[in-house]
């Protein structure tokens, strides 16, 4: 049972987490304003009106009860959750009550010192970081590694100043964490990533822009706990050939690392408490240059997604270099920062105004008219144009199925169904994220109709035709602002496409097929955002639209086999059967190897 799960079912980790953290959300929200767990607004913080903080209980639910209810319980896991309930406690203690900082440290240190104690892990070397030779820790390892748990859980803590930044930055290191899990062949460590980056998502459903709650000390303790932890146990994983520098795995984590310790620093060059709030964080300084909040968290996610690229292609490399690298990196984006406040930079991110209105020309003004009108019949024409190729469909295999499913839940499961208004962003990501799941679906199912891949990308060209036209004659320029949340999924998908896919010996077709749908799917993106401006009731039909059609390769999946149970198991296996060849590795609890070419074939059972 247990190889079972390790092997097929990384789906019941993810998912659970997601619909847990998700649904345990509205409760955690009603509940903290009894408890009084509330942040109220000050001249330090950027919210205006009292939010709950108590979003990180939610978050813990999502993480642990799958890990106890799907994982192998060994020792490296009973010691994770050890440390995970004193975090988690320390958290809530502080939440609630506000513990003196002294009372937290202790907290911190006693969950780290459980999880190195119970578990015997540590970081014994780390590394030639001066190329002078290896930096042994010795008899000290065990605290060492402490003493950089303990920083870490403050880095993520300090750096939940502004929403969904926190959560957006761990669920990057959690991507680039896992790919090195699972280069390493590290089940465990992956499982625990899964869980977290499942609650991660189904928390930023209610945490991005504008936020309804925090994640308060809970939350971005358990962060900085889970992916410490996570770190130390990639380093220190002698079960496989892989070798992982320590300097890789911090790499990922480098940009709130390098923040705290620069704010520190400048606190205690200015005699004050290195653990006192103020407004220096990098995160403060975009803002006081004038930077809005919307722009300043996509700005941050680009960063720590440049340090997590830079870990992944300087893996390979000497220790040394790779240091030097994240420390030249570093200096680059805190440096600009700095010269930006320095000289007197003021962001003027102001949208053009429309530029019908001031003219004159009669045959522009029709022209804008019929735009105007086109924008009803334009809905249908994507409606009905991506319907086509579905309905020509033929008879799919189960693990197409079971990828369909799993992308219909996740859509689901994280749409704001009604509150439309007060999360676009995260519904025109859903929509994006669905629409691209389905574009690929269409191009990657075995036996699709030979005109297919042609059909959309001449629809997905006259989808961008028709919005470079509104954009010219009604003035749509604000659809081109991509929020925090769509940065993160496209981000995603194109390192998928344009790293993960070459690095793991993939197929190059499968490659191509991602870019491109990736690219026709921008399209169908930015016309969403103009069907849907100032009528936030297509939301919900666009969305239900996507989902239908999932849900009829879903019922496709099911009509390819007499039993209907191959599509759920597909679907509990989606995310490790979809191309991946794995590496070899020493450990008894390897992936299975799953070569396929671009169509994806039906996976085997491994003995």
């Amino acid at each position: 049972m247990s190889d079972l799960l390790m092997r097929n079912h990384l789906a019941f980790i993810f998912f659970p987490a997601l619909l847990l953290s998700l649904w345990l959300t509205p409760l955690v929200i009603r509940y903290s304003f009894r408890l009084n767990a509330i942040d109220h607004p000050d001249e330090r913080k950027v919210h205006k009106k009292p939010v709950s903080r108590m979003g990180g209980a939610a978050m813990v639910a999502g993480l642990v009860l799958p890990l106890l209810f799907f994982s192998p319980l060994d020792r490296t896991m009973l010691s994770f959750l050890a440390g995970a309930f004193l975090i988690v406690a320390t958290g809530i203690l502080d939440d609630i009550h506000r513990i003196p900082p002294s009372a937290k440290l202790s907290g911190e240190i006693a969950a780290a010192a459980a999880f190195v104690f119970l578990s015997g892990i540590s970081v014994r070397e780390f590394g030639d970081l001066f190329h002078t030779g290896k930096i042994s820790g010795g008899p000290l390892g065990p605290v060492l590694t402490i003493f950089c748990m303990v920083g870490v859980m403050n880095a993520l803590n300090l750096s939940d100043g502004l929403d969904g930044l926190a959560g957006g930055i761990s669920a990057i290191a959690c991507f680039f964490l896992g790919l090195f899990a699972y280069l390493s062949g590290d089940w465990g460590v992956l499982w625990i990533l899964l869980a977290l980056l499942g609650s991660l998502f189904g928390f930023l459903r209610y945490n991005t822009y504008p936020a309804h709650l925090f994640m308060g000390d809970t939350g971005s303790l358990l962060l900085g706990y889970t992916l410490s932890a996570a770190a130390v146990m990639l380093v220190q994983n002698y079960k496989t050939e892989v070798y992982l520098a320590p300097v890789t795995v911090a790499g990922v984590l480098a940009l709130p690392i390098t923040d705290t310790l620069l704010v520190m620093a400048r606190r205690l060059r200015q005699g004050q408490n290195p653990f006192w709030p103020d407004r220096t964080h990098l995160h403060h300084r975009l803002l006081d240059i004038g930077i809005p909040h919307s722009v300043v968290v996509p700005i941050l996610y680009l960063s720590a997604g440049t340090f997590g690229v830079q870990a992944w292609f300087l893996r390979e490399a000497p220790d040394w270099f790779q240091f030097a690298a994240v420390i030249l990196l570093a200096a680059l984006v805190h440096g600009t920062v700095y010269g930006l406040q320095r000289f007197g930079f003021r962001w003027e991110g102001r949208v053009a105004a429309s530029p019908y209105l001031s003219r004159t020309d009669p045959a522009y003004a029709r022209m804008a008219r019929l735009m105007g009108k086109s924008v009803r019949s334009a809905a249908g024409v994507i409606a009905v144009g991506i319907a086509v190729p579905v309905l020509a469909m033929p008879v799919v295999p189960p693990v197409i199925g079971g990828i369909a499913m799993a992308a219909l839940v996740f859509v689901a499961a994280l749409f704001p169904w009604r509150a439309q208004r007060a999360k676009p962003s995260v519904s025109y990501g859903l929509m994006w994220f669905a629409c691209l799941c389905l574009l690929a679906l269409l191009q990657a199912t075995p036996g699709v109709p030979a005109w297919v891949p042609a059909y959309l990308a001449v629809l997905s060209g006259i989808v961008l035709l028709w919005v470079l036209l509104m954009m010219k004659y009604r003035g749509h320029r604000q659809i081109v602002q991509i929020s925090s949340f769509e940065l993160l999924l496209l981000s995603i998908v194109l390192f998928a496409a344009l790293v993960m896919v070459p690095a793991l010996h993939l197929d190059e077709g499968i490659r191509r097929m991602l870019l491109a749908v990736c690219l026709e799917s921008v399209a169908f993106l930015l016309a969403m955002k103009i069907l849907i401006h100032r009528q936030p009731q297509r939301n919900s039909m666009i969305a239900a639209g996507f989902l239908l059609a999932l849900a009829l390769i879903v019922a496709k999946g099911f009509l390819s086999s007499d039993k209907s149970g191959n599509v759920i198991a597909a679907f509990a296996g989606a995310s490790v059967r979809i191309g991946i060849s794995a590496p070899a590795v020493a450990s008894d609890h390897r992936p299975p190897d799953t070569r396929i070419s671009v169509t994806l074939s039906h996976p085997r059972s491994v003995h």
